[in-house]
């Protein structure tokens, strides 16, 4: 599980190397991904994941879960959506 933010938060020159998590996928090596999470709250649930990805055309308040993490704060399913009401 894990959560993409907005593209301007990220350096342009970043690299994507290879991480140490056996599948090898690849982690921006980017401060904005160093030790950084990102916390929500829902229906009394509470998760936090790491921030790891880039979404590029995302506005600087918005934030993409993986379809792991929704699934794990509603577990019956939801239909993408934006969450309103986030404090940061």
């Amino acid at each position: 599980m894990s959560a993409a933010v907005s593209g301007s938060l990220f350096n342009n020159s970043a690299k994507w190397p290879e991480s140490c998590l056996p599948d090898k996928r690849t982690v921006a090596n980017d401060p904005v991904c160093m030790s950084k999470c990102v916390q929500v709250t829902y229906k009394g649930n509470t998760l936090t994941v790491p921030i790891n990805n880039m979404c590029r055309y995302c506005a600087i308040d918005h934030v993409d879960f993986t379809d792991q993490a929704v699934l794990w704060l509603e577990p019956a399913g939801t239909t993408v959506g934006d969450a309103k009401g986030l404090n940061n």
